[in-house]
């Protein structure tokens, strides 16, 4: 078994009176593509949101690489190696495809503005990298004869690959994908789960929210279920497919129903 890259450890999140999340408990090993299902309000987003520091937890804690994330401010946590995308698109959209990646590498830039500012040779070597890294990015995705074009022009396809080559451009260990076929045609979503696969072979650890399963089921090395903030499955696909209690969490009925 494979090192744990992230670890959810009894995490509970409230908001007022209701429990987004209530005590729950997730691994994530290095190098797997886990995919995180459950009924809509389940609390999958919520689980993106805790562990990029949208939200801070009521009680238990995030870790990566057995440390905690507790009060670590959002950008930070990109440059740690968490990277996400969303379900609603939020691209720079008067940047080019190039632009919109370039500003993932940026996090690890070391030069300040004022070196920007001054043409400086660090600035300069490390912009030329930012944009060597983002075509690099591009192709590997397979978009980067769209990397001139502004990214509201782009068709819709394209934009939701162009925020995960986005995403990549921050070096992440692991990267986080909302619903990323949302929108697509079955041809679409073949190539999606070419794409993420690939993304997992070149080393990358996956973190997946989807709604279709016959993506997940394809590509996801594990499945965790959520349902009413609560994991109540995490197991292979072909075993988690089978459970009855994920059954009746999808379709809304007791096991017993005729």
């Amino acid at each position: 078994m494979s090192k744990v890259l992230l670890e959810l450890k009894d995490l509970t999140i409230k908001f007022g009176g209701v429990t987004a999340l209530n005590g729950v408990n997730l691994k994530i090993h290095e190098g797997e593509i886990l995919a995180l299902i459950g009924p809509n309000g389940a609390g999958k987003t919520t689980v993106f949101n805790v562990v990029t520091g949208v939200y801070q937890p009521t009680s238990g804690e995030v870790l990566l690489h057995g440390k905690s994330l507790k009060g670590v401010k959002r950008f930070n946590i990109t440059k740690m190696g968490i990277a996400r995308t969303f379900q609603n698109i939020r691209l720079f959209g008067d940047m080019t495809a190039l632009e919109n990646v370039i500003t993932g590498t940026d996090v690890h830039k070391k030069s300040g503005l004022l070196g920007g500012l001054f043409g400086l040779p660090r600035a300069r070597r490390e912009e030329q990298a930012g944009r060597d890294k983002a075509h690099q990015i591009l192709e590997f995705i397979g978009i980067d004869e769209y990397s001139d074009r502004l990214a509201r022009n782009l068709p819709y396809g394209v934009q939701r690959r162009l925020e995960i080559a986005r995403a990549l451009g921050t070096e992440p260990k692991l990267i986080m994908l909302d619903e990323p076929a949302a929108g697509f045609n079955p041809a679409e979503k073949v190539e999606l789960a070419k794409t993420i696969k690939k993304i997992r072979d070149a080393g990358y650890t996956v973190l997946l929210i989807e709604h279709d399963m016959s993506l997940i089921m394809g590509i996801s090395d594990r499945v965790a279920v959520l349902d009413f903030g609560q994991k109540i499955a995490d197991d292979l696909p072909t075993v988690v497919q089978n459970d009855q209690r994920v059954i009746e969490a999808y379709l809304g009925v007791p096991s017993d129903a005729s």
